[in-house]
């Protein structure tokens, strides 16, 4: 039986007032990728190149393909032939960086990539330097966000390393920084941003952003002579969606050792550069990383204030009001790290404010009425992924996937399989200790504990 075609986009970048290739689908600069002089400036330093602009519209041109086409039902694979002017096409052009950039990108995705790299027609504006006090002692880079797991790990980083840590930003928006500061603070933002031409996203899975977040943080790292870039997740995050994929979708690598280990000789053939992708917390659970930030650096700070959440802004308002939904996986994550670390946060945090009650649509706000096939679909994929990695130990594929896992991360890391081996058992049994706990706190009413008994 033949396998199903791939969908297929072919897109040219086409730079201002040039014309698309025939049979593709125009990404024009400037339109659909919009590049943020202020926060393009931030970059700037005295060591900034032609390749580090050309990298920042690679990632964006893959955003904007990652995007634009939806998966299939059927078959989560897509094919992509993508056309880039850059300032420098025969680097780009070489067999090492064009092969190491597809083995990266066919990896995270589960596409199939390829790129053709021409010169550019009009040189692109260099941004203005000498505004940004770059520190010279620094050590690493963080990439920065309103996630959990970046405010937590950056507070502990930065309570060990003090200025020698760097936060980069991979938002694109800046309203929280004063425009004084976005003067002399360096990568206040992601310097660019993506417009499709509906105006919405064809496809929701965003795997591209692990990709946009390595190299922004990684051109960071470059142009300050940082040796090591910090990925701040922590282990349920990092491995499980690797390890059991949620529901039917492809292996999740975007914040996997073995993605990053890609990437290092990505940056490597392209700049010549040796990054090192370091992961603090990836033999933690996610609620142990969130104890120890508010035992080292206080419980007054902003935790509860993070997003996590995986749906739009559209999807989960209530009375207007943006919330996190609650019981998509990433969701499910964050409270159960948040109760495995003793601590509460308002239940209006969540459109589903209340994870006790006997049916899903009970557990949600009285003011939400945007039930959706879908995203119940959604809340069930996520509880029984943590159930699965819970009870991952003691089923009958267990040595399988530790094998598999083991020899991945041992070469990634560089570390011996028998390290590699230990440490995962041990995130294992800690992973299960806390998800009993959090399944018991919530009773056997519970529509999370009915579907955990439906499925076994």
């Amino acid at each position: 039986m033949n396998p199903l075609p791939l969908k297929e986009l072919v897109v040219d970048v086409v730079e201002a007032g040039a014309r698309r290739r025939k049979g593709t689908v125009a990404c024009r600069l400037d339109r659909n990728i919009d590049f943020d002089l202020e926060a393009l400036e931030s970059f700037s330093s005295i060591k900034w190149e032609p390749t580090v602009y050309d990298a920042l519209v690679v990632a964006a041109a893959v955003e904007f393909c990652d995007r634009g086409l939806a998966r299939s039902a059927m078959n989560w694979g897509r094919k992509f032939s993508v056309y880039v002017p850059v300032l420098d096409p025969d680097k780009w052009s070489g067999n090492k960086v064009t092969r190491a950039l597809v083995e990266a990108l066919n990896l995270l995705t589960g596409d199939d990539w390829h790129f053709e790299f021409r010169s550019r027609k009009v040189p692109a504006e260099r941004p203005a330097q000498g505004r940004m006090g770059f520190p010279s002692n620094a050590e690493s880079v963080i990439a920065f966000s309103d996630g959990m797991d970046s405010r937590a790990v950056a507070g502990l980083e930065s309570h060990r390393l003090g200025n020698r840590l760097v936060r980069v930003r991979v938002g694109s928006k800046q309203h929280d920084i004063s425009k004084r500061d976005r003067r002399e603070i360096p990568f206040t933002a992601v310097p660019y941003t993506i417009n499709l031409e509906d105006g919405r996203n064809a496809e929701s899975s965003a795997r591209s952003r692990g990709f946009k977040f390595s190299v922004v943080s990684t051109m960071a790292a470059y142009l300050i002579d940082v040796p090591s870039v910090i990925i701040p997740e922590s282990g349920q995050g990092a491995l499980a969606p690797a390890l059991l994929p949620v529901g039917q979708g492809y292996e999740d690598y975007r914040s996997h050792p073995v993605f990053a280990a890609l990437m290092e000789r990505f940056f490597n053939e392209l700049l010549g550069y040796q990054i090192q992708y370091r992961f603090p917390r990836l033999w933690m659970t996610k609620g142990e990383t969130l104890r120890e930030f508010v035992d080292v650096c206080g419980s007054d700070l902003p935790w509860a204030k993070t997003r996590s959440c995986w749906q739009q802004s559209r999807q989960v308002a209530v009375s207007g009001k943006r919330r996190q939904c609650g019981v998509c996986a990433a969701c499910i994550l964050r409270r159960l790290s948040v109760h495995a670390a003793g601590l509460s946060e308002p239940s209006e945090n969540y459109v589903w404010e209340s994870l006790k009650a006997t049916t899903w649509n009970a557990g949600a706000a009285k003011e939400f009425t945007n039930f959706t096939p879908a995203l119940h679909e959604y809340s069930i994929a996520g509880v029984l992924h943590f159930q699965h990695f819970a009870s991952l130990r003691d089923s009958m594929q267990y040595e399988l996937v530790k094998r598999r896992g083991t020899n991945e991360l041992a070469r990634a890391l560089s570390e011996p399989s028998a390290v590699v081996a230990k440490n995962l058992d041990r995130l294992l049994r800690q992973h299960t200790v806390e998800w009993s706990a959090f399944i018991d706190n919530l009773g056997p009413g519970s529509f999370v504990r009915q579907w955990i008994d439906g499925a076994s």
